[in-house]
């Protein structure tokens, strides 16, 4: 299919229930573009003599309030990020989603917010949904080495509803290396994130007989350190740091219901998630500051989700979730999740 030049990854289209029933995407809150991004794009040069790239709109079916932007380049290249929501009164600005390279410059950017959106670190959050939205980019280095540009919508004002379980995935678990934080004195209660990508790297780099592909925690740490926040959570980043490895692809989504990643997980590719810890742990709210990001790799024989969670000792890394706490603390963050996975293999369907 081509989307007025767009090529996308429909085997990824997570939220697109499919072409033959166009109504059904307009319900579902979430929907993931991937974009070929050699093609279709606007190209002039700004007055300090950078490429930039701007898009053509790239249409939500079930229209969007949020928006996630991820990327995926070589390790030279830099890339500025904005995006511009249209379709929505006072939208017309371009708001500013950080400024990333894998070895220089590296920063997000908070506190940019007027009457009709704002900026969270890793977020375009709208005050009204919009139909579409453009991206720019401006590049410093070869416009060749941007491998992919994603783009992950949702829609706060329309409620998920939970579809049937694919129970193929149950009784599968995907071997994940165990890796925790709290082997480091500075991550002990800061580095979940890149502790997750972390365990989905070294997963595929055993996988594929890669170890290049095997980075130490505070290796990784480092890699994905947000100076503009201040810590290592900010989800653009992790995956812009696991897609610019050579032969992998990378982007931040959000899942409509548990059977997407059930979907997902069960041909053998581990999902780093965002919850909140206390939900996971049953409790009966949510915590403030109680995000956390953990690595799914399978389910167990009766469905509930077995994870592999950074924020402990090693002993007690692998364990098992109840279906029903982990979809209340998954749901928390709008079911965002880290997709990680060979340039070479076909990514799992989820429609």
């Amino acid at each position: 299919m081509r989307l007025s030049g767009f090529s996308l990854l429909l085997s990824v289209g997570i939220g697109i229930a499919s072409l033959a029933d166009p109504l059904a995407a307009q319900t579902r809150p979430a929907c993931l573009r991937l974009l070929k991004p050699t093609t279709d794009w606007g190209v002039t040069t700004n007055a300090t003599g950078e490429l930039v790239l701007e898009s053509i709109p790239v249409t939500a079916p079930a229209g969007w309030d949020e928006l996630i932007l991820s990327w995926n380049a070589g390790t030279n290249l830099q890339l500025r990020l904005e995006v511009q929501a249209l379709g929505t009164a006072g939208t017309t600005r371009w708001y500013p989603l950080g400024v990333w390279s894998a070895e220089g410059e590296r920063g997000s950017t908070n506190h940019v917010h007027d009457d009709a959106g704002e900026v969270d670190t890793d977020i375009l959050r709208l005050k009204r949904p919009a139909a579409s939205a453009r991206v720019r980019l401006t590049l410093q280095g070869q416009r060749e080495q941007l491998k992919l540009v994603a783009l992950a919508f949702y829609n706060r004002q329309l409620a998920a509803v939970e579809q049937p379980s694919d129970q193929r995935a149950w009784g599968r678990l995907a071997a994940v290396p165990v890796r925790t934080q709290a082997e480091f004195p500075e991550g002990i209660d800061k580095w979940c994130s890149p502790t997750s990508t972390s365990m989905v790297l070294e997963y595929w780099a055993h996988k594929l007989k890669r170890p290049d592909l095997n980075f130490t925690v505070p290796a990784s740490a480092r890699a994905v350190y947000d100076p503009g926040w201040g810590g290592t959570g900010n989800w653009s980043f992790n995956t812009a740091f696991a897609g610019s490895q050579p032969g992998l692809r990378a982007c931040v989504c959000r899942f409509n219901d548990l059977v997407e990643l059930e979907r997902w997980v069960a041909p053998g590719f581990p999902v780093a998630v965002s919850i909140s810890y206390s939900l996971l742990k049953g409790r009966a709210a949510a915590e403030k500051g109680d995000g956390h990001i953990v690595v799914v790799r399978g389910f167990t024989p009766t469905g509930d989700v077995a994870i592999n969670d950074p924020g402990v000792r090693r002993e007690r890394v692998q364990w098992v979730v109840p279906r029903a706490h982990f979809i209340r603390a998954w749901v928390h963050s709008h079911r965002t999740s880290y997709l990680i996975w060979p340039e070479n293999e076909p990514p799992p369907a989820v429609n």
